[in-house]
């Protein structure tokens, strides 16, 4: 298998893609950083930030009426 493709991964920096920029993150030991922003850090605080990241869409398949709006 190439190098080029072992080093890659598919996992996407969340500082980025908080930004809607999408870009793969490279892995180096335990440790994943972006080429872009410099972001660093491990693969449990990564996913913990996409977590952070889904909370933006969570409202995004129900509809709510002017009445539900005005009750938050």
């Amino acid at each position: 298998m190439d190098k080029a493709f072992t080093d890659t991964s598919v996992m996407r920096c969340p500082v980025c893609f908080s930004r809607d920029i999408d870009v793969l993150m490279e892995r180096e030991a335990d440790n994943y950083y972006c080429v872009k922003c410099s972001f660093k850090g491990p693969e449990s605080e990564v996913r913990a930030m996409y977590k952070d990241i889904q909370k933006k869409f969570h409202w995004n398949t129900k509809r709510m009426t002017l009445d539900d709006q005005l009750k938050l």
